[in-house]
């Protein structure tokens, strides 16, 4: 009763924060779009403002999967969620590659 509890709670809070990180990935995308026709707004700021944006949203997805790993059901799903995680973590490492090398 109590193990199934802790189990919702803590998958309810992981959904919660992969969300947030989603709706904050969108957002950028979003405002970048809207800065992007904007003559005081370069391509290269709206691009390394939007990268910089999309890795603090990545943060909050891969703490969610993190948390999601605590209580998978099977060895199936930790090895999804750690594939998963891996590629983000990938994405995050060239996202931030691009902006040092942007000089962003």
């Amino acid at each position: 009763m109590l193990q199934e509890l802790i189990v919702n709670l803590i998958q309810f809070l992981g959904l919660f924060i992969e969300y947030v990180g989603l709706a904050f990935i969108a957002g950028s995308v979003l405002i970048a779009l809207v800065k992007l026709p904007m003559k005081k707004y370069t391509m290269e700021i709206v691009r390394g403002s939007l990268a910089k944006k999309i890795i603090f949203g990545l943060e909050f997805v891969i703490a969610a999967d993190i948390l999601l790993a605590t209580v998978a059901d099977n060895f199936d799903d930790i090895l999804r969620l750690g594939g998963i995680v891996l590629i983000r973590i990938m994405l995050g490492y060239a996202l931030r590659k691009e902006i040092i090398d942007a000089g962003v």
